[in-house]
């Protein structure tokens, strides 16, 4: 089986996508090595994770500072350089644009086919950040991935525009989570641990702009009817933290893992999904959120005008309405008096989701741009 140099940017355990993947390449007998800027410092420089082998590394950089990501990401990717110099791989895995022009460097110098895993239309999520710099982004985006040996990207959308002028067409690999985590989990139990009570809702997800963020915590009344679970971390976290401070129905959870995070959504009657759709990186995702409603069977509320609301309405197994306060109101009320509409909904996303997007099947795309890269994978 052959070894992979996983190379990424964002250390969170290290990266839920990331370390799905480096898991799941683990399991089926793959040696994993990760790589990771490590940008918030404090972390570990090596260890073992689940069979991962995880370095991380500085320097230290706040996060939504464009000024300082431009002149310490280059810092990163030398240090990854010099260590990458002392491993054994078969192939560079890059996870996002960030890491592509470092994981290029090191497949040339040694001979190893690259693997380009796109999170993101990454060009646009830095617009807002960087300006006119991000349509340079693009550009460089576009000719340095037709140069890599295979494209494994999480949509459609992504992988038409990432498929552009290439040979190859891009794999899609969902962020569908392991359900395996669910297994004995128990809603009442989860609501009690964290003080949930009546109709549960729930957010668990970057707290920034362009997220509903705080559209959805002004919205909760403190009549103990619902319940709002919101948890992540984000330039709104302040914003989150007072609301909850001063509304006993909004519950602020911090941070929480990727495996909690699929437990709260099971213990939910109703999952938020909402994008601003104005933003083209949010029109082109599918919000993980909606993967994660959907693995647990519950019923979700997503936006208008995002590419992944047509397929939701066709399928019947969520709410999508405008971008707009007032609508989610007006869809929260008529949740809370419809339960046996959030029963079929569920239903509906589970059986899609079991059939189409389960991670045992979406992993499989992943084995394949394996095995075409090195063979007998």
């Amino acid at each position: 089986m052959p070894s992979t140099l996983m190379l990424l940017t964002n250390p969170y355990r290290p990266d839920p996508r990331a370390f799905r993947e480096a898991r799941a390449l683990f399991r089926r007998g793959a040696n994993v090595q990760l790589i990771a800027w490590d940008r918030d410092g404090g972390l570990p420089e090596h260890r073992e994770e689940d069979g991962v082998d995880v370095t991380r590394l500085g320097p230290r950089c706040p996060f939504r500072s464009a000024g300082k990501v431009i002149s310490r990401l280059p810092r990163f990717w030398f240090r990854a350089l010099k260590v990458s110099r002392k491993r054994r791989f078969d192939i560079v895995h890059c996870h996002d644009f960030d890491t592509l022009p470092l994981g290029m460097i090191i497949s040339k110098l040694r001979s190893k086919p690259l693997l380009y895993d796109s999170h993101e239309l990454y060009s646009a999520m830095i617009e807002k950040d960087v300006g006119r710099v991000a349509r340079l982004v693009w550009i460089l985006e576009k000719a340095m991935s037709k140069r890599a040996d295979e494209i494994v990207t999480v949509n459609e959308t992504l992988a038409k525009k990432l498929s552009i002028g290439r040979t190859k067409t891009a794999r899609i690999v969902t962020n569908s989570p392991d359900t395996g985590v669910l297994d004995g989990a128990d809603a009442k139990q989860i609501r009690e641990k964290y003080g949930l009570r009546g109709f549960v809702i729930s957010y668990l997800g970057s707290l920034e702009p362009g997220r509903f963020v705080e559209e959805l915590v002004s919205s909760v009344e403190p009549s103990g009817k619902v319940s709002l679970a919101i948890g992540g971390n984000g330039t709104l976290m302040p914003v989150v933290e007072r609301a909850s401070k001063g509304n006993p129905a909004v519950k602020f959870l911090g941070t929480v893992g990727t495996d909690e995070a699929l437990k709260i959504t099971w213990a939910s009657d109703l999952v938020i999904a909402m994008l601003d759709p104005t933003n083209p990186n949010y029109k082109a995702s599918t919000p993980v959120k909606i993967l994660d409603a959907m693995a647990c069977g519950r019923p979700f509320v997503t936006s208008q005008g995002l590419d992944v609301a047509k397929r939701v309405a066709e399928l019947g197994c969520g709410f999508v309405i405008p971008y707009e306060k007032e609508a989610f109101k007006e869809t929260l009320k008529r949740a809370e008096e419809v339960p046996k509409l959030l029963l079929e909904m569920g239903r509906k996303g589970k059986e899609h989701y079991d059939k189409e997007l389960s991670w045992e099947r979406s992993q499989q795309e992943l084995f394949k741009a394996y095995r075409a890269l090195v063979g007998g994978f």
